[in-house]
């Protein structure tokens, strides 16, 4: 695997990139060059786009997206191309990788599920919460509801109490692997076909 910049590519109009952090800047493309994923496996709901939105027009774009050399198709960054579309950016910071489709879609597939394998603190969540001012609250990707919901549960229950926010899938429990969560199901695959 090999990275470059957007100079190696075709950027066609770029637009003002003050949107893109000053130190990411040299990785801007042309956001007409990008294919969205085709085979995505993460839904990108409205209320997701919109809370993403929100952090761009308010924060810019801080990190930046991954995209495949071949087809110039983006593995990681999907709902942040979307809302920048939204937005009316010309460009987006991009690395560019050189990745085979196997380790384009095996990265894809990994850069979403170790994110969604992260928990909160929902102690730390509160206090950081209630140290922004209420009007910065609702960049922080929040609805009221969950809040509202935070807030309750942390003021009336243990700290390691998990929170099911209102728009968290639910868990599921049928024929996923009990060591590493592994859904054997939409493999095709059943418990008995695994060690365990």
């Amino acid at each position: 695997m090999s990275s470059r910049n957007s100079s190696d590519s075709k950027l066609g109009d770029l637009g003002d990139c003050g949107h893109i952090a000053e130190q990411l800047r040299p990785l801007a493309v042309s956001i007409e060059s990008l294919t969205p994923d085709p085979a995505n496996a993460r839904s990108h709901d409205d209320r997701n786009i919109d809370a993403i939105k929100k952090s761009l027009k308010r924060f810019g774009q801080r990190s930046p997206i991954v995209v495949q050399k071949s087809g110039m198709v983006v593995r990681a960054g999907n709902g942040r191309l979307e809302a920048a579309k939204q937005l009316g950016w010309k460009s987006i910071a991009a690395v560019v990788v050189d990745d085979d489709n196997l380790d384009a879609i095996s990265f894809a597939i990994a850069d979403n599920r170790t994110a969604e394998l992260a928990s909160w603190d929902n102690s730390t969540l509160t206090t950081l919460l209630n140290s922004l001012p209420k009007e910065s609250l609702i960049d922080t990707g929040f609805s009221q509801s969950d809040l509202d919901n935070l807030l309750s549960v942390v003021a009336s229950a243990p700290a390691e109490t998990d929170l099911e926010f209102e728009d968290a899938a639910p868990e599921r429990t049928d024929n996923v692997c009990p060591k590493c969560g592994f859904d054997l199901g939409a493999a095709g695959m059943t418990d008995e076909d695994i060690d365990t």
